[in-house]
């Protein structure tokens, strides 16, 4: 009888193990190197993989009793691999239509703001991107990153006068005057800023850019509804706890 039951359960899909077992083998998840949101560092003869995001996630597959295999690999591959469920979850993404065809997301956990990163003696009285970038300014931003659909309409209407590059790049071309100011995560363009010793050479502007909380994805192929029901409320619960708010101060104070 036992050995028909183990038959009977080898052959059920992977979506109805996750209905009798929370987490039935270690989830996979996605990541690239973005600092402070998910990083390695450096600590005596070895790397830890540190972060908002992963502090985050550890602490939500805590209360679920799920173990976590992170894979590092570019964010486009992450976004393939979720879509064929040969990844279960990838951390900071915002929604979109197309990605809500192969992946569930959960509540929002991070605020997501986008800033407009000048010299700091160039901060202006300009108060809507549009204007700003027809009077003229030269604008950077981060090649694949999404900045949601206002923002993305006004990039198009200025093709001449935008640039995409890496965040590094960014930096650089801004101090040496080849652009006027640079798109850029709060929390990541703090840190970046700080680790090339330029947090006194560029400042965020007064403007509002883009503001749009961030989720997790979790495949639709590998994983249920009913288990994003309970990761949802295992958010809920970090949140109530008060660890979200320690977690969060860990890695606004930059370093």
């Amino acid at each position: 009888m036992r050995l028909l039951s183990l038959c009977v359960l080898c052959c059920l899909p992977l979506q109805s193990l996750w209905a009798q077992s929370l987490c039935p083998v270690p989830l996979r998840v996605g990541f690239d190197d973005w600092p402070p949101y998910h990083y390695y560092q450096q600590e005596g003869e070895h790397r830890q993989l540190r972060g908002f995001a992963i502090d985050y996630l550890n602490a939500v597959s805590a209360r679920l009793g799920c173990r976590l295999h992170y894979v590092e690999l570019p964010w486009k591959r992450g976004l393939h691999d979720l879509e064929l469920g040969r990844l279960d979850i990838l951390m900071e993404a915002y929604f979109s239509d197309d990605r809500a065809r192969y992946a569930w997301f959960s509540i929002p956990y991070n605020p997501g703001r986008t800033a407009l990163w000048v010299r700091k003696p160039d901060t202006g009285d300009e108060m809507d991107l549009g204007r700003w970038l027809d009077r003229g300014h030269r604008l950077g931003v981060t090649r694949d990153y999404y900045y949601g659909p206002d923002i993305a309409e006004q990039l198009r209407r200025y093709p001449d006068r935008v640039s995409a590059v890496n965040d590094v790049q960014n930096y650089r071309k801004l101090v040496l005057g080849r652009i006027d100011g640079f798109l850029g995560d709060s929390l990541a363009t703090s840190w970046g800023l700080k680790k090339e010793g330029l947090s006194d050479k560029v400042v965020p502007h007064a403007m509002g850019i883009y503001e749009t909380p961030t989720s997790f994805m979790l495949s639709k192929k590998t994983i249920s509804s009913e288990f994003v029901q309970r990761f949802n409320q295992a958010i809920v619960t970090v949140g109530e706890s008060g660890e979200h708010e320690r977690i969060w101060r860990r890695y606004t104070s930059v370093r």
